[in-house]
């Protein structure tokens, strides 16, 4: 006979928010600096076209609109990069984002089918890295991890994915 008894709630382990590692400060360097650019660029056009132009003020006020929306997306940025973290626990990974609307995904070491590293152009400059996990689902992606952390935490999860699969069979 099928039986589904229900499970209660607070015997299940916590995914505690105290134990959430924060991404490294080069991960929010390399979006400031993005924005930075940004308004470097809309400054020099707004100056350039004001100077070519009759009425220098329509220029001038979407160069300020532009360098307020690139301020925006600045704090915008940092307030991102301050509620993004993971955890590493005994049976899976959680990676947590979101200002407004949080959101946490985890993902169990059961379901990876593979892990690897990349390093983008910017990453590598700030000794940065992104893991990616792939799984039997959704997959995982953690930007913004020290290099070596990052290697570390890919070795950890085809580690424990594999000792899984073995307690499996």
């Amino acid at each position: 006979m099928y039986e589904n008894p229900p499970i209660d709630v607070s015997s299940l382990p916590p995914l505690a928010d105290d134990n959430f590692v924060p991404l490294d400060a080069g991960y929010l360097r390399i979006g400031l600096i993005g924005w930075a650019i940004f308004a470097f660029i809309v400054a020099v056009a707004g100056v350039a076209l004001a100077t070519q132009v009759d009425r220098p003020e329509i220029p001038l006020a979407a160069m300020a609109v532009l360098l307020a929306v690139a301020g925006l997306g600045a704090v915008l940025r940092v307030l991102a990069v301050r509620h993004t973290a993971y955890q590493l626990r005994a049976h899976d990974i959680s990676f947590r984002r979101g200002v407004i609307s949080r959101r946490v995904d985890t993902l169990p070491f059961v379901r990876v089918q593979h892990a690897r590293v990349t390093r983008g152009g910017l990453e590598r400059l700030f000794g940065l890295a992104t893991v990616h996990v792939n799984s039997a689902g959704p997959d995982l992606s953690i930007p913004g991890l020290r290099g070596e952390d990052a290697d570390r935490i890919k070795a950890l999860v085809i580690e424990r994915a594999g000792d899984l699969d073995e307690d499996a069979t």
